[in-house]
Formats: C-alpha cells, structure tokens, sequence
C-alpha cells in the first residue's frame, strides 16, 4: 500500500545564493518515509545549507521543498504566482520536523529539565505536568535522565548534545535532521551520540544526516549522497558506493579521509 505521502521528503530544482554565489545549484532529491539519508562531501559544497533550506532556516532562491506534501516556505496566490508564507504558516507545515546542530544551543540557565520542557509548553502548548512528563521520557530515551536537575555547564559535550536530541525528539517529529551532530565533541564522546542516532534508526525515523563520521555512516545509512560544488555529485547504497566511487571527487574525498583516519 502506497504510504500517504511518497516521499515524504521532495526537493526539486532547490537553488540557493549566497550574494553572487550559488552554492546549491538545482539539487533534485527525494527521501522515503523511515530512510535514513546521510550527506557528505567536502568543506564548501553545500551540506549543511542543504539541511537549513529543508527547514527554511536558510530561504531558497529557486525550486522547491516538499514535506510531506506541502510546500514549505512559500504558497501561491490567487493567480498562482509564489509568495513566501507567513512564518507561523511555515512552522506550522514544519512542525514534523525536528534538527540537531554542530552546536547544543542549550540555555545555561535553565536545567536539562527545563531545557526540554520550554518547547513542550510554549510551542506545542502543553500543561507543565504533561511537559515533565514527556521530557522524561526522552531524556530517558537518550539515557540522560540522571541528569535531569544538572545544568548545561555541568555536562559533557556528548551529554549536552545528547540532551539537545531529547529537546528535538520531545517533539515528536516524523523526521530528524543532523547537521554535523558530532563535529564539536571530543573523539572519545562521539560514540555516545551515535550510539543514540542509530537506535533511532533502528525504529524507523526519517533522518538525514549531515556527517564526517564515515563508517557510521556505511553502518546505518539506507542511502549516502555526496555532494561537490553544490551539485549531487554521486549517490547510492553505501557499500558499493564506498567501495566503488564512479567519480573521481568521491574517489578522492574517500581517499583523503582514508588518510586522516588510519584506513577504513
């Protein structure tokens, strides 16, 4: 039976500048409903603004970004011609999505309770006891919550990112996505993080995946696309595409990270 909206993520055409650079160049990309996406490429080529144009915190120049069917970020008028929407319309049509950053973004003054309990009562509108509830509940989820009444500034990098995770996932999003979520942490805290992606994985939840870390990525991947220059420059299932680039940007990006990293 065809799932309600197929894919569940469309983006066609997707143009974004920067002044006079154009640094996505008509990406045409579609996700499936429970696929998990990553992104790579090089420093430059357009991964992360590829992630903020999805959830119109960059806004597009040209083309378009379905979710779940409906255009995000603009609407037409009576004539058909594309105007932007208002931005409570557009939070409204994104309200199923939920992103993790480089960065935690936490509120230092605030616990990790109450780090993911502020976006439960003043956006999705809950009582404080229904909040608290459902904070624990997915702090318990990423097994932080222990820490619960800590502060921020109390936390490990891997820690606050993985309370950052629960902040998102409280939510309840249909899809997840992860810019970089493991590039300002210490090499011995990233397993950590990972460790609570690939359990959302395994349940089903649509991610896209901004990353470095390449052999999570072969491990949970459905599908890895690796961007050069703005452009989709390669695609496909992560073993063949690792073990077999087509192009020689990938050929060189795989053995340039072979390099760094001691081989695969």
């Amino acid at each position: 039976m065809k799932k309600p909206y197929s894919p569940i993520i469309k983006l066609s055409n997707l143009c974004k500048r920067f002044g006079d650079n154009l640094v996505l160049k008509g990406i045409n990309l579609n996700v499936e409903e429970g696929e998990v996406l990553s992104i790579i490429g090089g420093s430059g080529s357009g991964k992360s603004t590829l992630l903020r144009c999805i959830n119109f915190l960059e806004v597009y120049d040209e083309g378009e970004v379905l979710i779940e069917g409906q255009l995000i970020g603009y609407g037409s008028d009576n004539i058909g011609n594309y105007q932007r929407q208002s931005r409570r319309l557009t939070q409204k049509n994104l309200r199923n999505v939920g992103m993790v950053f480089q960065q935690f973004n936490l509120w230092p003054h605030k616990t990790v309770l109450d780090n993911v309990m502020v976006p439960l009562t003043l956006v999705a509108g809950l009582a404080k006891s229904e909040a608290k509830e459902k904070a624990l509940q997915v702090l318990q989820k990423v097994g932080m919550s222990h820490k619960a009444d800590a502060y921020p500034g109390a936390l490990s990098g891997g820690q606050q990112q993985r309370v950052a995770i629960a902040r998102a996932l409280g939510m309840e999003p249909k899809i997840m996505l992860f810019d970089e979520p493991t590039s300002a942490l210490d090499p011995e805290l990233v397993g950590e993080v990972l460790k609570v992606m690939r359990q959302l994985a395994e349940e089903g939840m649509t991610m896209l995946i901004v990353t470095h870390e390449m052999g999570f990525a072969a491990q949970v991947s459905d599908r890895i696309i690796f961007l050069a220059d703005g452009n989709i420059e390669e695609q496909g299932e992560p073993k063949s595409l690792m073990s077999n680039p087509q192009s020689e940007r990938l050929k060189s990006f795989l053995a340039t990270w072979s390099e760094r990293n001691g081989g695969w």
